[in-house]
């Protein structure tokens, strides 16, 4: 019979297999594609070399892409890799909660914690996609629990542990850097019985991670400190003023309520038992949500365990077990059912599925040769070449872009909207077109909207074409729903309605 604490592993692994098939609604999701492939493609000597030059990098570090572009290598590029390394580093986050918590408290808050981490219904619209943001809640969390017992127990496995973990989060993220501040608190708390033993063994964890980080830093001293400049002049006064949800929404819709209501009886709970061990996890609670302010729930996904861990401990105040585990399951339950019942349709109805469909459907074809146009919405939010990338990620064909004599310039206002990236990005060498470009064998169109037009020319290049597929899913709500037509030489057979 499995112990606690690999049934919970267990479960959360499996919960999240439940999501597999959400699309990538997070157009974020096309540089760490591209980031991934030029990895896979061209392994990791030309990576470090031209990240941030050909490679185009943003203000994102590494770390994940490298992970995933490590998983193409191996695996070619199968977004299930991917998910799967997703689900495998969600379930591994239950598994610290139960151990942070009975470190600092008991199994029983720890187990408490783990199961009310599965309520957060939001995360696993998240665990199915191509982002940084549950690998940076991992690692962050690893670095935690990873250090108390560096610094309680000692052992290279432990010391070992710290220091990579602390390594990840210098390098999946730039905001998470801030978060590291939580392991001061973890610090204090570890030094006792024996301070000197402690700090000796703190030192010998953090130290490597620092001195390996800096050399990284140093090297890419300068491509860093643009991307940073970025981050403190354009990204955060964004984050202040425009790209903000409330904590209502974020609380009490995506994240059960009962949930919230112990975690709020947990501050009552600490503070009626003076209880110093609740600061050391409620640290990053208190700083992403009172000190920084920060009201966009991408950017909280990292705390989501802190959160669950303190109210699985408000939840130690309910004096009868039975009751304790049925409140447990209710909202693990309750919560799944819902991301299962109502987030993930929702997802699927939205335009973005079109390219997951498409890139399907592309890969039934016996065709090999794939290019593919690109044209902008009437009002475009975003340059909509950031949806080749997309495709790719859901064919196994090798699709390349036909260039447009006249492409979409960006609308005013671009240098401060949150998709500006889309149209600084440079696509890589392997998206260009043959040296002598024909028409290919089979021609993909994808819309920024259905209403935008497509060229003159292209109009009468596709009377040598017939049409073999239509993908129009929309959800109605959004700016950005992709249209997605398929063509294929007129010789081509077998046409399918549309979809």
């Amino acid at each position: 019979m499995p112990t606690p604490g690999l049934f919970l592993f267990l479960l959360a692994f499996c919960a999240c297999l439940l999501f597999l098939d959400s699309p990538e609604v997070i157009v974020d999701a096309s540089r760490y594609f591209i980031q991934a492939k030029s990895f896979s493609e061209h392994g990791p000597l030309y990576f470090f070399r031209e990240w941030g030059g050909d490679i185009f990098a943003w203000t994102d570090l590494p770390l994940m892409s490298i992970l995933y572009g490590m998983l193409f290598t191996v695996f070619g590029e199968a977004r299930l890799a991917a998910q799967l390394l997703n689900a495998l580093m969600f379930a591994l986050t239950a598994l610290l909660i139960v151990q942070l918590g009975r470190d600092l408290w008991d199994e029983e808050t720890g187990q408490a914690g783990a199961l009310l981490f599965l309520g957060f219904p939001y995360l696993y619209s998240q665990t199915p996609l191509l982002l940084v943001d549950i690998g940076t809640m991992f690692f962050l969390l690893l670095a935690m629990a990873s250090l108390h017992r560096a610094m309680t127990r000692g052992g290279a496995y432990y010391i070992t542990l710290t220091c990579v973990a602390v390594i990840g989060v210098f390098l999946v993220k730039y905001s998470a850097w801030l978060l590291l501040s939580g392991l001061i608190p973890i610090f204090l708390y570890s030094l006792s019985p024996d301070w000197r033993r402690a700090t000796l063994r703190a030192t010998a964890a953090l130290l490597p991670a620092v001195l390996c980080v800096g050399a990284v830093f140093w090297g890419q001293r300068e491509i860093m400190a643009e991307q940073i400049t970025l981050l403190l002049e354009f990204q955060r006064p964004a984050l202040r003023e425009g790209w903000t949800e409330s904590l209502i929404s974020t609380f009490f819709f995506q994240t059960h309520p009962l949930l919230t209501a112990a975690l709020l009886y947990s501050l009552y709970r600490a503070g009626r038992l003076r209880d110093l061990r609740y600061p050391v996890v409620a640290w990053l609670v208190i700083l992403v949500l009172v000190i920084l302010e920060l009201r966009r729930i991408r950017y909280s996904i990292p705390i989501f365990p802190l959160l669950a861990l303190l109210a699985g401990y408000g939840l130690r105040d309910l004096a009868d077990p039975a009751l304790r585990r049925h409140l447990l399951v209710v909202i693990a339950g309750s919560s799944l059912l819902l991301a299962w019942g109502a987030f993930l349709p929702f997802t699927q109805s939205m335009g973005d599925r079109n390219l997951q469909q498409a890139g399907r459907f592309l890969n039934t074809l016996p065709q090999e040769e794939t290019g593919v146009v690109v044209l902008a919405a009437e009002d475009p939010v975003m340059d909509p070449r950031v949806t080749l990338p997309l495709l790719d990620l859901f064919t196994h064909k090798e699709p390349f872009l036909i260039p447009l004599p006249e492409p979409a310039p960006p609308p005013p206002g671009v240098a401060q909207s949150p998709l500006r990236f889309t149209w600084e990005m440079n696509l890589p060498d392997f998206y260009q077109p043959p040296p002598e470009p024909l028409l290919p064998e089979v021609l993909v169109i994808i819309k920024g909207s259905p209403g935008a037009l497509i060229p003159p020319e292209m109009t009468v290049k596709l009377r040598g074409y017939r049409e073999l597929g239509r993908f129009a899913a929309d959800a109605g709500i959004f700016q950005h729903h992709p249209l997605v037509l398929i063509y294929g030489a007129s010789k081509t057979t077998n046409p399918l309605p549309d979809r």
